[in-house]
């Protein structure tokens, strides 16, 4: 599987109208090409409201690249600049099937730098300990990803949902263990957390995203 992201600013006034292009015209193209749309965002903190980030999975390349030809054209009018970039998954997220209870009504966005040699050991912390600990508290890690291409230090994308910045502000877990989080889970979780933490080569930075059906 490979994912894109495709990252657009769009006009002043034309950020409605481009969502409503992807619902009618940019999601069936994808799918009928193989692909499955996952996300589509707009900026919530950290970027402008007309700021739009698409996610979208495929099976292969050769279904992405039958896409790009359509999704190229008939946008022309609402686009100031876009950006494309393929990704794959490095973990157990995204889900194959992505139920609908693990939506969000916010989605952060986390982009870091790790050295290529810890990349398993970023995996196992998250997956054995701060993934746990962040799902209790009702977080859903959507996916983590790097870029198709190699790079040196390795860039990581960490996206998770919450239900809102306030929620996503609480699960950053800065002063006592909330009553209602496991005791064991949430030690070690912390543990992982800050394990974790030590394997970032430069700064890291977040956005938040509000989704948009389609």
């Amino acid at each position: 599987m490979i994912y894109e992201e495709r990252y657009t600013n769009t006009t002043s006034r034309g950020t409605r109208d481009y969502l409503s292009l992807f619902r009618d015209k940019m999601a069936p193209k994808i799918r009928t090409a193989g692909g499955e749309p996952l996300l589509l965002l707009t900026g919530l903190i950290g970027d402008r409201g007309n700021a739009v980030l698409q996610i979208s999975r495929f099976p292969n390349l050769e279904s992405w690249q039958s896409t790009q030809k359509d999704l190229a054209s008939g946008r022309e009018s609402l686009v100031e600049s876009e950006e494309v970039r393929l990704l794959i998954s490095v973990a157990s997220r995204p889900k194959s099937v992505i139920p609908k209870e693990d939506k969000r009504p916010c989605y952060s966005y986390r982009k870091l730098f790790i050295n290529p040699t810890d990349l398993r050991q970023f995996v196992d912390d998250s997956e054995k300990g701060v993934w746990p600990l962040y799902e209790q508290a009702d977080c859903r890690i959507f996916g983590l990803f790097t870029t198709l291409w190699a790079t040196n230090p390795l860039e990581l994308i960490l996206m998770a949902g919450y239900n809102g910045p306030g929620h996503w502000m609480e699960t950053r877990f800065l002063g006592e263990r909330p009553t209602d989080i496991d005791p064991k889970l949430y030690d070690q979780g912390k543990q992982r957390l800050s394990s974790r933490g030590q394997l970032g080569v430069r700064g890291s930075w977040v956005r938040l995203w509000r989704p948009h059906d389609f």
